[in-house]
């Protein structure tokens, strides 16, 4: 029985990372100079570097973009995540780079990993794409206990429409 939850674990990790991410994670220090949305920011090191950066592991409500309409509670993540890192200093975890060049990373303001409080307030779900079949269960407890309770783009109900499904219905690319 042991085996089958190492086994698990180990499946839930390289599907996690997927096999373009490095298996450690290398930690650095970011100001996050915009929230550019409910999941991404741009961060400059302390030599200067500019990053692009997609928090790992979930996706927000999509923003009105090149005339097409966004989606409800878009403005609501990137104003939330703005109010929790904006124009902090972060510890960035990056796992690697996306297909657009944006770095991949768990951003940690001291202690709170805010790519999770990010679905544990409802203003983001756990990333369902290519890469991440499977998922932590921190992730994926917090998602489920939002939705439970209704928190923040869950209060939708049966009208909530998933980041992935509203790119696709809109033919717009991204995550």
């Amino acid at each position: 029985m042991r085996q089958v939850g190492t086994l698990v674990l180990v499946g839930c990790l390289s599907l996690f990372l997927g096999s373009a991410l490095a298996a450690t994670p290398r930690s650095l220090v970011a100001t996050v100079e915009r929230v550019t949305d409910g999941d991404s920011v741009i961060g400059i090191t302390d030599n200067g570097t500019k990053l692009r950066i997609r928090l790992l592991g979930i996706d927000a409500p999509e923003l009105p973009y090149n005339g097409k309409l966004g989606q409800p509670y878009a403005e609501d993540a990137r104003d939330y995540l703005d109010h929790l890192i904006g124009g902090k200093a972060v510890r960035v975890e990056v796992y690697g780079p996306d297909q657009y060049n944006r770095v991949l990373s768990v951003i940690w303001d001291e202690e709170v990993n805010v790519n999770l409080l990010m679905v544990a307030m409802g203003y983001a779900e756990v990333y369902r794409g290519a890469h991440f079949v499977a998922f932590c269960r921190d992730l994926d407890h917090a998602e489920a206990q939002a939705r439970r309770d209704r928190v923040g783009m869950w209060a939708q109900g049966a009208k909530y429409e998933s980041p992935r499904d509203f790119r696709r219905r809109l033919r717009l690319s991204g995550n």
